[in-house]
């Protein structure tokens, strides 16, 4: 969901998408969306999160595949989305105005066009600093750092991102 909004911001302003800066060129890959996409990642932590902590997700919105892996049924990926949604609708102080998270994106994509194009001298990715109120509680975060490597990977599950802005928190 987040690499179809830095795609839809990217096409908007005409960057290609497949010329990146950090992750590798590939004529297959959207490298520039997969780049936009480091400064936004947290919006898609945040979405799971809440999830987990509003216990709006359960069992039912689940299935386990034959290799154990677990996939999202229709019922929880309209959740994820409709989260994912709130997240990039909220407001964030940017250029001393309100602005939803998804309007900051395209402006930052815009920036960087006209820094390549030597429109702009220096770009800013730090800013805006956003400001989120915690939707998460001790209790889930102190749940998930309790949960063993093993029972981790048994559930399908690797301690990626999730995990490490958990322990960090």
């Amino acid at each position: 969901m987040l690499e179809a909004e830095c795609l839809r911001a990217i096409n908007t302003v005409g960057l290609d998408a497949h010329v990146g800066f950090l992750h590798e060129m590939n004529p297959s890959k959207n490298s520039l969306a997969y780049d936009f996409q480091e400064p936004f990642r947290f919006l898609v932590d945040l979405t799971v999160i809440s999830l987990i902590d509003s216990q709006k997700m359960d069992n039912k919105d689940f299935i386990r595949t034959e290799s154990y892996s677990l996939r999202l049924k229709p019922t929880g990926a309209k959740k994820l989305t409709e989260e994912f949604n709130n997240w990039m609708n909220k407001k964030v102080t940017y250029q001393r105005r309100l602005m939803i998270c998804s309007y900051v994106l395209l402006l930052k994509t815009r920036e960087l066009a006209q820094f390549l194009n030597g429109k702009k001298r220096k770009i800013d990715f730090k800013t805006p600093s956003y400001k989120i109120e915690r939707q998460d509680t001790d209790e889930i975060r102190k749940k998930i750092i309790a949960i063993s490597y093993t029972e981790w990977k048994d559930m399908g599950f690797s301690k990626g991102t999730l995990h490490q802005l958990i322990e960090i928190g």
